[in-house]
């Protein structure tokens, strides 16, 4: 696997969106557990798609571009790293909270400085 990192306006961008789908009443929309198989198979933007019709616009972002493959690698690191310990880590006990858990890890991907 190659190391591409995303720019950190990629990173900023699905961010946003994430925030807005929460405020828009999205909390528990996302599970943990989906939100994890999504990242493992590299298909989380398709899967919000699908998830959230209309709310994410992901086109900027074409399967198998490199910001595409690079937020997927850098954000599936982090939740390797914290996947089991999001109550102690990150704050977040409510396992139907996927879309919170994402804006972590997109926090912590800014704060490690994973991004170009």
């Amino acid at each position: 696997m190659s190391d591409i990192k995303p720019r950190i306006s990629t990173l900023s961008f699905v961010g946003f969106y994430v925030n807005s789908a929460i405020a828009k009443g999205h909390l528990e929309s996302v599970s943990f557990d989906e939100l994890y198989t999504a990242l493992e198979q590299g298909q989380l933007f398709e899967f919000l798609d699908s998830k959230l019709p209309g709310e994410f616009d992901f086109s900027l972002f074409e399967a198998g571009s490199d910001q595409h493959v690079g937020f997927h690698q850098v954000i599936n690191s982090i939740a390797g790293g914290l996947q089991g310990r999001e109550r102690r880590k990150l704050g977040l006990s409510n396992s139907n909270h996927g879309l919170s858990l994402l804006l972590a890890f997109i926090l912590e991907a800014l704060q490690h400085h994973d991004w170009v």
